[in-house]
């Protein structure tokens, strides 16, 4: 596998990210929420899961959450030596960490 090739999805991680958008589409922030908090822990290691779980928390009003998440997914890239992704992640944080609500739009 190359370096920046992800994974197949695992099973349960593709259930939970659709039950995920579906609370999402319906306007239930924090439930989507709640399940992406489950698929990142499911999964421990998958930076990508950690950053939308970042957003999610961003729509539900809990940003000390989606800085920790974001924390967590920057770790992550950095540990796989995922550079460039480590610097948009640094990115959105700094924004977040600046109260720039510009995060919830490039994120959605």
């Amino acid at each position: 596998m190359r370096k920046h090739q992800r994974p197949a999805p695992r099973p349960a991680e593709t259930d939970l990210l659709a039950r995920a958008r579906r609370h999402r589409r319906r306007g239930e922030h924090r439930r989507a929420m709640l399940v992406m908090r489950e698929a990142c822990y499911r999964v421990l290691d998958d930076a990508r899961l950690w950053t939308l779980y970042a957003v999610a928390c961003v729509r539900a009003g809990r940003r000390d959450e989606a800085v920790s998440a974001l924390k967590q997914a920057v770790w992550l890239r950095e540990r796989d030596r995922h550079v460039d992704k480590a610097r948009v992640t640094l990115a959105l944080l700094a924004g977040l960490l600046a109260g720039d609500d510009a995060f919830r739009v490039a994120a959605a």
